[in-house]
């Protein structure tokens, strides 16, 4: 595929970013949000489910050989190119006001992000990547941080609940030093560590829509993402956990998850 293919996938895919950057904005101090709860105790809004059908329509309209797996909806037909999104990544806090939500959109041909958009409709700030080209926030090059885990600040993912659950780990990598601190949205993390404002991310859940833009993003700012275990994974399916990091500390958060175990951490329920 060549370079002018890629670039307009990515003026496709900034170009619905913004426009589900819209509807976020009009629904965020909406008195009613029309906030449901699925299955998994998650939760769902109207502006969650108008931006996932938002995308599968544009993705049908322009890119008709390609699917879409959504996190609301999916219409892909195990077809090996999909656009993996994340209609609102930190639906909680955007159903109380918490301006952390973050829309998610990658390109991913078996199971590889090769084009990927971030989207802070609250800062208007776009974060965007090709593989192997760089990645960027409003055309400004994004490079992580050379922090090591003594000046390390880590963000956590979830609420009380989770974070208390996993207590040992957290304890474990608070007495390296590092500053670990709960903060809202997983993609927002996610660019904060593409920034070089934060250090690193731990994510114990599955969701590959939740990590595969994020996983082209900070690894084109030369960051290290992985599955929990240090590895590779492919972000169209259930994932394996997530370590998103600087690579400066990336093997020192591994062998803390390892150390507290994998299972264990992994098997925290998502709240």
């Amino acid at each position: 595929m060549t370079d002018t293919t890629y670039d307009d996938m990515l003026a496709f895919a900034s170009a619905v970013a913004r426009d589900a950057g819209e509807i976020m904005r009009r629904y965020f101090h909406n008195i009613d949000q029309h906030v449901t709860r699925k299955k998994d105790t998650t939760l769902v809004t109207v502006a969650d489910t108008s931006i996932n059908k938002m995308v599968i329509q544009r993705v049908a309209q322009t890119y008709p050989q390609h699917g879409v797996l959504g996190e609301e909806a999916s219409s892909h037909d195990g077809r090996r190119e999909l656009w993996v999104c994340d209609p609102i990544d930190g639906t909680n806090g955007f159903t109380i006001g918490e301006p952390t939500a973050v829309f998610s959109l990658a390109y991913v041909v078996d199971g590889v992000p090769t084009v990927a958009v971030t989207y802070d409709p609250f800062q208007d700030r776009l974060y965007s990547a090709i593989k192997g080209r760089g990645a960027y926030c409003n055309g400004v090059l994004l490079q992580v941080s050379d922090c090591d885990l003594g000046e390390a600040v880590l963000g956590l993912s979830g609420g009380y609940q989770a974070v208390s659950g996993n207590i040992g780990l957290y304890d474990q990598l608070a007495a390296t030093g590092a500053d670990l601190r709960m903060m809202g949205g997983l993609v927002f993390k996610g660019n904060l560590v593409a920034e070089g404002k934060i250090t690193g991310v731990l994510y114990p859940y599955t969701a590959a829509h939740d990590i595969a833009a994020i996983k082209l993003i900070v690894e084109e700012a030369d960051g290290i993402v992985t599955d929990i275990d240090g590895n590779d994974q492919r972000y169209d399916q259930a994932l394996r956990g997530a370590i998103i990091s600087n690579g400066v500390i990336h093997r020192q958060l591994v062998e803390a998850v390892a150390h507290y175990g994998v299972a264990r951490y992994r098997g925290y329920p998502q709240n």
